[in-house]
């Protein structure tokens, strides 16, 4: 009974307290002109500063390698007048007492941003329309912003370009890259914007004539949003606004569209585990699609509660980790609901268990009490505790905006939404996200057995990729029952120059290493339907994967390297046969060779040349055997590897 009444009586000091609250978000002001300028107005006597900013929808999402960069350096150029001192308002601004001016330009949106003293809200506000709307700007003007950008962007170098196109290549041949947007919402992928050098070498062509007809295209006010906040008067403020802003009337039909919030869970518990990292970290929680903003807040309460108790319990009762916190993530209206959190290697695998055993006991009883704690912490963190700055007050329009355009919510506010939870609502949210068909545990590890694993792994890997690599001859040896040590070599010459032999070996292994992948992606997807299955394997099993994917790989580079190339390095000469040393042997008894003499280079001798050097087109060593075979041997003086092998070849000592 006792219970009972504790949980009315916290309800009963949530509802109140809720009731104290004055809703932050009432005042806000949406009204849209005639012109179709989006306007929001926030007034607060209590501010201090007033904070302006002015979107509009044109980004580096509209670009192409043409024209890569030109928002950027019209964002630039909205900032140049010839009328105004310094011929540019950002230095204008700030001398009449603006504390922070500034631009930015994103892949969807360029913006303009303001913050002065509240004394100046309306000269602030005039001064962005003349700013925004009223040009007057030179090829002087051009040329300053041009360079300044520049240096923002970075200077345009040859190599650029080549790393890019070498990069791009090898993405080009790569199996397809995990992306969680696409492979666990069916989110189509992003774009990919142009290579950077684009934007380097652009900005050093375009024209003020190209500068002005992008920005008459794309700035106009139909395609704007202005936000103010601060202390003013909102009645002045909209006739100012209706005034200097209404009267532009200038129309367009373009501007950057975002892609589709269309996310479909696929209903499959997402496992990533890494080891070797630089720390322990962990995030567990549930996917989930955000079609209801009532579920974002439920969600966000729940995972600040539980972060908060698991705080509580991990690290300053146990002392087991440094921080637990709240982590949200949204693409598209995809998202994750988790906690994150740390702790050092002997302590980490229990907080790992601590935090799933947390959310599962929640999910079998989640008390009211809980909730009403996760309700009321909620109040106070993000609407009773709502600062009388600028900056905050901005940040009040940007829900407003968000509720608007994200979720078509006009006629009730965050707080609102938020007041409508009720502790069965909250349960029944929770339980129908944290199911164990759409889970997600993201755990990187820093070691399991022992520290510098990965390290000491990966060494040992190494060294045995050389030793098999430089002992891979030794098969054929083995194979033909050829025996004969050093002491038994009466001349040795180079075949392939050692530049030559680390491009082979390069090539070879970055073939080995890419042939690797691929039958890694194909196997796994055709077994599992992951093709990223290994990622979901978990310590200790994960290191069977750790120690077996080198050795696969060594095993497919030595299969490529004797069977698909044809390389030999040196040629070994003992007292009855010449041995051509490399990927594999081959051998020249001297009783079997007929003649041995020099050659000129020819491109027909191309597939019977032991060999490799950068002068292709030197003599060769030809060896005519006495079945009709013909080998060449490539050689920096040929005239003389013949006089020797010649003198070999007739020396009776070794007849």
């Amino acid at each position: 009974m006792k219970i009972v009444i504790w949980i009315l009586l916290l309800l009963t000091l949530l509802n109140a307290t809720a009731k104290e609250i004055t809703d932050p978000y009432q005042n806000i002001n949406y009204f849209k002109l005639d012109n179709g300028l989006s306007v929001y107005l926030l007034s607060d006597e209590k501010a201090v500063n007033t904070q302006i900013s002015l979107t509009v929808k044109v980004g580096y999402d509209l670009e192409d390698s043409e024209n890569y960069g030109l928002s950027h350096l019209v964002e630039h150029m909205v900032f140049r007048d010839q009328r105004v001192p310094h011929h540019d308002y950002l230095d204008y601004i700030k001398e009449e007492g603006g504390t922070y001016v500034n631009g930015y330009t994103k892949r969807y949106e360029t913006g303009y941003v303001a913050t002065i003293e509240s004394a100046k809200s309306y000269w602030i506000t005039d001064i962005f329309a003349q700013m925004i709307f009223d040009k007057n700007v030179t090829d002087r003007d051009l040329s300053i912003e041009k360079g300044a950008l520049q240096t923002e962007i970075g200077e345009s170098h040859w190599y650029i370009k080549l790393l890019w196109s070498v990069g791009e290549f090898f993405k080009g041949i790569s199996p397809v890259a995990e992306d969680f947007s696409r492979d666990e919402f069916s989110l189509a992928k992003l774009k990919d914007l142009p290579a950077s050098y684009h934007a380097q070498e652009n900005n050093q062509n375009f024209t003020l004539d190209e500068v002005m007809q992008h920005y008459r295209t794309y700035y106009y006010p139909a395609n704007m949003t202005l936000s103010i906040a601060g202390n003013f008067s909102t009645p002045k403020m909209k006739r100012l606004i209706e005034e200097r802003y209404g009267k532009i009337d200038s129309k367009g039909t373009l501007w950057t569209i975002k892609p589709p919030k269309n996310p479909i869970l696929n209903h499959k518990p997402y496992r990533r585990f890494y080891e070797g990292a630089d720390e322990n970290a962990g995030y567990i929680g549930a996917k989930y699609i955000l079609d209801d903003y009532r579920k974002y807040l439920i969600l966000s309460s729940y995972t600040d509660n539980l972060a908060q108790r698991l705080q509580q319990q991990m690290r300053n009762r146990d002392g087991r980790s440094y921080s637990v916190n709240a982590y949200m993530f949204h693409d598209r209206h995809a998202g994750t609901s988790t906690v994150s959190f740390d702790g050092l290697n002997s302590e980490f695998q229990s907080n790992i268990n601590q935090v799933k055993a947390t959310i599962a006991a929640d999910l079998e009883h989640l008390d009211d009490s809980t909730i009403t704690e996760a309700l009321n912490n909620y109040i106070q963190k993000y609407y009773a505790s709502i600062e009388h700055d600028s900056a905050s007050l901005m940040a009040l329009i940007g829900t407003a905006k968000y509720l608007r355009d994200e979720h078509n919510i006009t006629d009730r506010s965050s707080f609102e939404i938020f007041r409508s939870i009720t502790p069965e609502l909250f349960r029944e949210t929770i339980s129908k996200t944290f199911t164990p068909e759409n889970s997600y545990s993201y755990i990187q590890r820093d070691y399991y057995f022992f520290p510098l694993e990965m390290i000491v792994i990966s060494i040992l890997s190494l060294i045995l990729f050389f030793f098999v690599y430089f002992r891979l001859y030794r098969i054929d040896l083995i194979k033909e029952g050829i025996v004969y040590t050093h002491r038994d070599i009466i001349m040795q010459r180079r075949l392939s120059n050692r530049f030559i032999g680390f491009l082979v070996f390069l090539i070879v292994m970055m073939a080995a290493s890419f042939s690797w992948e691929w039958i890694k992606y194909i196997l796994f997807d055709a077994l599992f339907g992951d093709p990223f299955y290994l990622l979901t394997i978990d310590v200790p099993y994960s290191y069977i994967a750790t120690v077996a994917d080198p050795i696969c790989y060594m095993m497919i580079f030595v299969l490529m390297y004797r069977y698909l190339f044809s390389y030999y390095a040196r040629i070994d000469i003992v007292q009855d046969n010449i041995y051509a040393i490399g990927s594999r042997v081959k051998a020249y008894p001297r009783d079997e060779i007929k003649e041995i003499s020099t050659v000129a280079w020819h491109p027909r001798y191309f597939g019977k040349t032991l060999g490799s050097a950068m002068r292709f087109w030197k003599p060769l060593i030809h060896i005519d055997m006495m079945d009709g075979g013909v080998s060449y041997l490539r050689a920096d003086r040929a005239k003389h590897l013949e006089e020797d092998l010649n003198g070999w070849l007739n020396n009776s000592d070794n007849k």
